[in-house]
């Protein structure tokens, strides 16, 4: 727990000062090594709002609970009239569209945080979000509408994820029913190896998935599993996540990206993907007491670690995960996921990681 705790307080005591730096109550995206601070990113800002919650319940200490509540306060300000979210800030863009993953994501934050404190301003707003969502969902459970590309993206399972949190606490059964309808449709893009398809990034990005989006669609896949006691979405996350966690202890390393045979040429990886896998690990483990989960997890939070740890690194990326490992991704052939950056969203997800870990260990 010693060195977990150092890390989880470096990992926070970033993400606190890229919320300071931005100065409207959102987290900052990233910190580019090129460019420096970005500005908030609302879509990551609602989902660093639960890792708060849980810091504050972690180490019983308030002062994240009101930062989560100054994420949530710049979430309201980031809503349209429609219920759905923002892109971009309007400092970045005067006019940004509501985009259905972006308000997925602002869901989890806001209806946790709406449990924990019971301020009907954060009830009002996740609830007009999830009827924007239900409202534009197409009929086979997908969305194309209001979506990055104009296209259906598997990684959505996070959006219904997203929607059962708010059926949990206002028990509106139209959200579950438009949830269940989502991840039915996913699952008839999982082959029988595993892999998704159609959950790629739209172009210019690379026409494979990105450890990250697969570990979008699966998390979405197995926490909704667990939210609703539902078996086939927790066997379809196993299905997801052991073809990678195979891989990484064969190679002791994770591509960035992987294509429908699990086959890989990317000399880098992308640490985002590589943390949410280790989470989901994590708590596989917890749910299958199946040592390799254990056994993938610890490897790869360790690797994270000595990431995190890095010596080289400065005031403005202590504590922080970068998008790309090597940092610069593969630059021989000028790939990489978020290169030269340190991402918030990184970051969160290792937090995420540390806590859970530190939870099974209490337990058992």
């Amino acid at each position: 727990m010693n060195n977990d705790y150092s890390n989880i307080k470096k990992a926070l005591s970033w993400l606190e000062m890229a919320q300071d730096h931005s100065g409207d109550g959102g987290v900052a995206a990233w910190y580019s090594l090129i460019g420096g601070w970005a500005p908030s990113y609302i879509e990551t800002t609602g989902y660093i709002i639960n890792t708060f919650l849980e810091a504050a319940r972690f180490f019983n200490d308030q002062q994240y609970l009101v930062r989560a509540k100054r994420m949530g306060d710049f979430l309201l300000k980031m809503q349209h009239s429609s219920g759905g979210f923002r892109t971009h800030v309007p400092s970045v863009k005067k006019v940004s569209p509501p985009r259905v993953f972006n308000t997925g994501q602002d869901l989890l934050g806001l209806s946790e945080l709406y449990t924990v404190t019971k301020e009907q301003k954060y009830l009002r707003s996740f609830t007009k979000a999830a009827d924007f969502l239900v409202n534009i969902q197409n009929n086979d459970g997908s969305w194309t509408k209001n979506t990055y590309g104009n296209q259906s993206h598997v990684y959505h399972t996070r959006v219904a994820w997203g929607l059962l949190t708010c059926w949990q606490i206002n028990h509106n059964d139209r959200y579950r029913q438009a949830a269940v309808k989502n991840l039915q449709w996913a699952l008839r893009h999982q082959q029988p190896n595993g892999w998704f398809s159609n959950n790629q990034l739209p172009p210019p990005n690379i026409q494979l998935p990105y450890t990250h989006t697969i570990s979008y669609a699966v998390e979405g896949l197995l926490w909704s599993g667990v939210l609703l006691s539902n078996e086939k979405y927790i066997k379809a996350a196993i299905k997801g996540t052991l073809p990678p966690l195979h891989y990484y202890l064969s190679h002791h390393f994770i591509p960035g990206t992987f294509d429908k045979d699990w086959r890989s040429t990317d000399t880098y990886s992308c640490l985002t993907g590589d943390a949410q896998l280790a989470l989901m690990w994590l708590k596989l483990y917890e749910l299958t007491k199946l040592d390799v989960f254990k056994i993938g997890s610890t490897k790869m939070l360790a690797s994270l670690s000595s990431i995190q740890n890095c010596s080289w690194h400065f005031m403005l990326t202590t504590g922080a995960i970068p998008g790309s490992w090597p940092i610069w991704g593969d630059v021989y052939h000028n790939k990489g996921y978020c290169r030269l950056a340190y991402l918030n969203w990184a970051t969160k997800f290792y937090l995420d990681a540390l806590f859970l870990k530190n939870q099974l260990i209490k337990s058992e």
